[in-house]
């Protein structure tokens, strides 16, 4: 029997979007092809990745007509070329948009689990899929899925990655931590480089002053890329490193108020660094964060280096 296309719709970010992942790997042996709606940029990536085989831009006005009274041709036509469709969100009005134009919607999924359940996203959107019929119970373990390995063909060991920002500020380990951080390794004899998104730019001139290698990044293909050439990855809680993790890249991920029950990158080698606290992590329930912020104050350098030797040393 010929297999069919799936359509999967997903309004998140990085981190969110790769937090997919491995349900996406799972669905691969079950259509015969996979498409995405989403972000540009991520499209782009789940392409890279061999994940999807299509993309089509979140940005463009024929999806936000879904959220109109007046649908455009274009998005109408393209949802009825799919026998099955996956949606992520949690917006009524896209769903009833979709439903109105087919009966393919197969699935529809919040992209996280409720705030206050300490189970990991990846693990929720996998129960999701499973309970909607889309894959088996044995297929939905997340411990189980196949990632991508680390090869060391084409890399350069000792050049290790730091990424000292965040899309939040609240989740940004201090810079002179990082700057710490690269001397530890320069010390050791490794080679660290950092690196920075367009909207980072202001810890750039800090960071050049300390006659540092830095790499402001404009599109997340060549993030992939500079990923492919190192050998090991510190950096905070970000969509940079999730797709690090991903990657295969030996990770180390510092955690302040989110938490990492919930969202820790998924990958071969990643360590979480988070100090053991009272509070509950408060970033997805606090609009701001106490202004005594422990959870990334009382991360020690000495933690960051033992967590990363854990997962570098393993390859």
């Amino acid at each position: 029997m010929m297999k069919s296309n799936l359509l999967l719709i997903h309004q998140g970010a990085l981190g969110d979007f790769i937090l997919t992942f491995p349900a996406i790997i799972r669905l691969k042996s079950h259509f015969q092809r996979i498409d995405v709606l989403c972000h540009n940029q991520l499209g782009k990536l789940a392409g890279a990745l061999n994940l999807a085989q299509k993309w089509f831009p979140a940005e463009a006005s024929s999806f936000a007509s879904l959220f109109s009274d007046h649908l455009d041709p274009g998005i109408e036509a393209l949802l009825k070329g799919y026998e099955a469709i996956l949606l992520f969100t949690l917006s009524d009005r896209l769903e009833r948009s979709i439903r109105i134009v087919t009966a393919n919607l197969r699935c529809r999924l919040a992209p996280k689990p409720p705030v206050h359940q300490r189970t990991h996203v990846s693990q929720f959107i996998l129960d999701g899929i499973f309970k909607c019929g889309l894959i088996s119970e044995a297929e939905a373990k997340l411990e189980d899925i196949p990632m991508p390995h680390y090869d060391f063909r084409g890399r350069i060991r000792n050049k290790i990655l730091l990424h000292p920002g965040a899309g939040s500020i609240r989740k940004r380990w201090p810079l002179a931590n990082f700057l710490e951080t690269a001397a530890e390794l320069d010390g050791a004899g490794l080679k660290p480089e950092f690196i920075l998104g367009p909207a980072e730019e202001g810890l750039a001139v800090d960071l050049r002053q300390s006659h540092r290698i830095v790499h402001i990044l404009e599109d997340l293909l060549t993030l992939l890329n500079l990923f492919n050439t190192a050998g090991g990855y510190i950096g905070n809680d970000s969509g940079a490193s999730h797709l690090a993790a991903y990657s295969g890249l030996p990770t180390t991920v510092i955690f302040g108020p989110a938490d990492p029950e919930r969202w820790k990158p998924v990958g071969p080698a990643v360590a979480a660094v988070r100090p053991a606290l009272d509070c509950v992590p408060c970033f997805e329930i606090e609009e701001n964060n106490c202004e005594d912020q422990q959870c990334l104050e009382n991360i020690s350098l000495q933690a960051v280096m033992a967590a990363f030797y854990r997962v570098y040393s393993r390859f």
